[in-house]
Parts: C-alpha cells; sequence; structure tokens
C-alpha cells in the first residue's frame, strides 16, 4: 500500500506546474537563479522534472572552443 501511495504522491508532484519567477525563488534552485533565468521562457509553466531535464542538458552541452 505505500508503494501505491508513493506513486500517487509523486504523479501529483510531476502534475504540479510553476512559472519562470516561482523556480526562481524558490529554496530548491536557491544559487541557480541565473541559470534558471538564461535557460527558462517568460509566460510559460514547467514541472520540476522539465526543470531539471532542461538544466541537466545545458550543463551537459559541448563547448566550443576557439
Amino acid at each position: 500500500m505505500t508503494g501505491n501511495s508513493k506513486r500517487k504522491t509523486a504523479e501529483k508532484s510531476e502534475a504540479v506546474r510553476y512559472t519562470k519567477k516561482q523556480l526562481i525563488c524558490s529554496e530548491k534552485y536557491f544559487g541557480q537563479s541565473d541559470l534558471l533565468c538564461a535557460l527558462l521562457e517568460n509566460g510559460k509553466t514547467y514541472s520540476l522534472a522539465e526543470t531539471e531535464e532542461i538544466m541537466n542538458r545545458f550543463k551537459k552541452g559541448k563547448v566550443n572552443v576557439c
């Protein structure tokens, strides 16, 4: 029964969406506000999983050397 309730909690938290401003001001992303400000679009909402994915893709991106 606890497995089922954990799954429902996870599904519920993924369904919650936040604006760029809410994510930037959150405790979870304190210290990463500049990155979020650059990567996220105004007027769009993001789940926590989407936000993590966007940040991870950026961090793993290729660096061009001149």
